[in-house]
Protein backbone atom coordinates (compact mmCIF):
# COMPACT_ATOMS: atom_id res chain seq x y z
CA UNK A 1 0.00 0.00 0.00
CA UNK A 2 0.69 3.24 -0.84
CA UNK A 3 -0.04 6.56 0.61
CA UNK A 4 0.16 10.73 0.24
CA UNK A 5 0.83 12.02 3.56
CA UNK A 6 1.56 15.31 5.43
CA UNK A 7 4.36 14.84 8.13
CA UNK A 8 3.57 16.74 11.44
CA UNK A 9 5.92 19.48 12.54
CA UNK A 10 7.52 20.25 15.98
CA UNK A 11 6.11 20.39 18.27
CA UNK A 12 2.80 18.56 17.04
CA UNK A 13 5.04 15.59 16.07
CA UNK A 14 6.38 14.97 19.15
CA UNK A 15 3.11 15.35 21.09
CA UNK A 16 1.87 12.67 19.50
CA UNK A 17 4.53 10.58 20.07
CA UNK A 18 4.03 11.45 23.83
CA UNK A 19 0.70 10.42 23.22
CA UNK A 20 1.26 7.43 22.02
CA UNK A 21 3.71 6.66 24.47
CA UNK A 22 0.73 7.47 27.16
CA UNK A 23 -1.93 5.66 25.66
CA UNK A 24 0.25 2.04 25.38
CA UNK A 25 1.65 3.26 29.61
CA UNK A 26 -1.79 3.63 30.21
CA UNK A 27 -3.86 1.15 28.10
CA UNK A 28 -1.18 -1.20 26.50
CA UNK A 29 -2.62 0.15 22.79
CA UNK A 30 0.22 0.51 20.65
CA UNK A 31 -1.09 -1.03 17.31
CA UNK A 32 -0.54 2.93 16.03
CA UNK A 33 3.31 1.88 16.16
CA UNK A 34 3.10 -0.01 13.03
CA UNK A 35 3.19 3.14 11.46
CA UNK A 36 5.04 5.59 13.57
CA UNK A 37 4.68 8.24 11.69
CA UNK A 38 2.52 11.11 13.07
CA UNK A 39 0.71 12.51 9.70
CA UNK A 40 -2.59 12.74 8.39
CA UNK A 41 -3.33 10.75 5.16
CA UNK A 42 -4.50 12.53 1.93
CA UNK A 43 -4.94 9.71 -0.44
CA UNK A 44 -4.02 5.91 -1.00
CA UNK A 45 -4.60 2.92 -2.41
CA UNK A 46 -2.51 -0.59 -3.32
CA UNK A 47 0.71 1.23 -5.64
CA UNK A 48 1.55 4.22 -7.28
CA UNK A 49 2.54 4.83 -10.86
CA UNK A 50 5.76 5.56 -8.95
CA UNK A 51 7.79 7.93 -11.57
CA UNK A 52 4.01 9.88 -12.38
CA UNK A 53 3.27 10.51 -9.02
CA UNK A 54 6.55 11.83 -8.02
CA UNK A 55 6.60 14.09 -10.78
CA UNK A 56 2.93 15.06 -10.43
CA UNK A 57 3.81 15.84 -6.45
CA UNK A 58 7.02 17.43 -7.02
CA UNK A 59 5.33 19.98 -9.53
CA UNK A 60 2.64 20.57 -7.45
CA UNK A 61 4.55 21.10 -4.41
CA UNK A 62 6.70 23.74 -6.12
CA UNK A 63 3.69 25.81 -6.61
CA UNK A 64 2.59 25.63 -2.68
CA UNK A 65 3.01 27.52 -0.27
CA UNK A 66 2.86 26.49 3.35
CA UNK A 67 -0.22 27.34 5.31
CA UNK A 68 -1.99 27.32 8.65
CA UNK A 69 -3.93 23.92 9.81
CA UNK A 70 -6.40 23.56 13.03
CA UNK A 71 -7.18 20.79 14.88
CA UNK A 72 -10.49 20.47 16.75
CA UNK A 73 -10.06 18.02 19.24
CA UNK A 74 -11.00 14.34 20.15
CA UNK A 75 -13.09 12.50 17.79
CA UNK A 76 -13.59 8.12 16.60
CA UNK A 77 -14.46 5.94 13.99
CA UNK A 78 -16.72 3.67 14.65
CA UNK A 79 -16.49 0.15 13.55
CA UNK A 80 -15.20 -3.28 14.72
CA UNK A 81 -13.03 -1.43 17.24
CA UNK A 82 -13.20 2.48 17.87
CA UNK A 83 -10.67 4.50 16.08
CA UNK A 84 -9.46 7.16 18.13
CA UNK A 85 -8.29 10.41 15.88
CA UNK A 86 -7.55 13.88 16.49
CA UNK A 87 -9.74 16.00 14.00
CA UNK A 88 -7.99 17.95 11.23
CA UNK A 89 -10.10 21.47 10.00
CA UNK A 90 -11.44 21.14 6.71
CA UNK A 91 -10.29 24.61 5.73
CA UNK A 92 -10.95 25.96 2.30
CA UNK A 93 -7.54 25.52 1.47
CA UNK A 94 -7.09 22.10 2.50
CA UNK A 95 -10.28 21.01 0.66
CA UNK A 96 -8.87 22.83 -2.31
CA UNK A 97 -4.95 21.15 -2.06
CA UNK A 98 -7.24 17.30 -1.30
CA UNK A 99 -9.25 18.00 -4.20
CA UNK A 100 -5.86 18.40 -6.83
CA UNK A 101 -4.42 15.47 -5.08
CA UNK A 102 -7.45 13.08 -4.90
CA UNK A 103 -7.66 14.43 -9.58
CA UNK A 104 -4.24 14.26 -10.43
CA UNK A 105 -3.45 11.14 -8.08
CA UNK A 106 -6.77 8.99 -9.47
CA UNK A 107 -5.57 7.64 -12.28
CA UNK A 108 -2.35 7.11 -11.09
CA UNK A 109 -3.08 5.03 -8.39
CA UNK A 110 -4.31 0.99 -7.98
CA UNK A 111 -7.31 0.55 -6.67
CA UNK A 112 -7.41 4.09 -4.42
CA UNK A 113 -9.50 4.12 -1.76
CA UNK A 114 -13.01 5.72 -1.44
CA UNK A 115 -12.37 6.61 2.01
CA UNK A 116 -10.04 9.53 1.01
CA UNK A 117 -12.02 10.82 -2.60
CA UNK A 118 -13.31 14.80 -1.69
CA UNK A 119 -16.94 13.08 -1.05
CA UNK A 120 -15.79 10.87 2.11
CA UNK A 121 -12.59 12.58 3.09
CA UNK A 122 -12.37 13.21 6.96
CA UNK A 123 -8.56 13.98 7.90
CA UNK A 124 -7.32 12.76 10.91
CA UNK A 125 -4.31 12.23 12.99
CA UNK A 126 -4.79 8.90 14.38
CA UNK A 127 -3.97 7.83 18.14
CA UNK A 128 -5.09 4.68 18.36
CA UNK A 129 -6.40 2.25 15.86
CA UNK A 130 -7.26 -2.26 15.74
CA UNK A 131 -5.93 -3.18 19.64
CA UNK A 132 -8.87 -0.43 21.06
CA UNK A 133 -12.29 -2.49 22.23
CA UNK A 134 -15.47 -0.40 22.88
CA UNK A 135 -15.51 -1.63 26.95
CA UNK A 136 -12.23 0.78 27.36
CA UNK A 137 -13.60 3.68 24.71
CA UNK A 138 -14.83 5.84 27.97
CA UNK A 139 -11.91 5.60 30.01
CA UNK A 140 -9.58 6.37 27.25
CA UNK A 141 -11.30 9.22 25.99
CA UNK A 142 -11.10 10.78 29.23
CA UNK A 143 -7.35 10.61 29.29
CA UNK A 144 -7.33 12.16 26.28
CA UNK A 145 -9.64 14.71 27.02
CA UNK A 146 -7.13 15.61 29.46
CA UNK A 147 -4.83 17.44 27.12
CA UNK A 148 -5.69 20.22 24.67
CA UNK A 149 -5.86 18.47 21.25
CA UNK A 150 -6.41 21.48 19.83
CA UNK A 151 -3.72 23.01 17.84
CA UNK A 152 -2.16 25.10 15.02
CA UNK A 153 0.33 24.43 12.72
CA UNK A 154 2.05 25.13 9.93
CA UNK A 155 1.63 22.47 7.36
CA UNK A 156 4.88 22.72 4.88
CA UNK A 157 4.90 19.43 3.12
CA UNK A 158 3.37 15.78 1.37
CA UNK A 159 5.21 12.78 1.33
CA UNK A 160 5.19 9.26 0.05
CA UNK A 161 4.93 6.72 2.51
CA UNK A 162 4.68 2.82 1.91
CA UNK A 163 3.33 0.27 3.93
CA UNK A 164 5.00 -3.40 3.97
CA UNK A 165 2.92 -6.96 4.24
CA UNK A 166 4.51 -6.89 7.33
CA UNK A 167 2.19 -3.81 8.21
CA UNK A 168 5.47 -1.35 9.19
CA UNK A 169 5.60 1.82 7.20
CA UNK A 170 8.54 4.74 6.05
CA UNK A 171 8.31 7.12 4.27
CA UNK A 172 9.84 6.88 0.68
CA UNK A 173 10.09 10.68 -0.54
CA UNK A 174 9.37 14.13 0.82
CA UNK A 175 8.13 17.11 -0.84
CA UNK A 176 8.31 20.38 0.67
CA UNK A 177 6.12 24.11 -0.22
CA UNK A 178 7.75 25.92 -2.68
CA UNK A 179 10.58 23.25 -3.32
CA UNK A 180 9.19 20.10 -4.48
CA UNK A 181 10.93 16.82 -4.39
CA UNK A 182 13.58 17.14 -1.54
CA UNK A 183 14.24 13.99 -0.08
CA UNK A 184 14.09 9.96 -0.97
CA UNK A 185 14.63 7.19 1.38
CA UNK A 186 15.23 3.56 0.19
CA UNK A 187 12.21 1.84 0.91
CA UNK A 188 13.56 -1.78 -0.07
CA UNK A 189 12.47 -4.15 2.90
CA UNK A 190 14.66 -5.87 4.38
CA UNK A 191 13.83 -8.39 6.84
CA UNK A 192 15.71 -8.82 9.97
Amino acid sequence: MQAVISLLPEPCNTQVEQIWDSLEDHFGLNYVRVTPIPHFTWQLGEGYQQEDVIACLHDLTLRLEPFEICTQGLNHFAGKSPVLFIEVSKSPGLLELHTAIWQQLFPLTLDPSPLYSPESWHPHITLAMEDTSWEMLDEVTAHLQQQNLNWRFTLDNLAIACQHADGKAQVEHIFRFGKGLTESFDCGFRPD
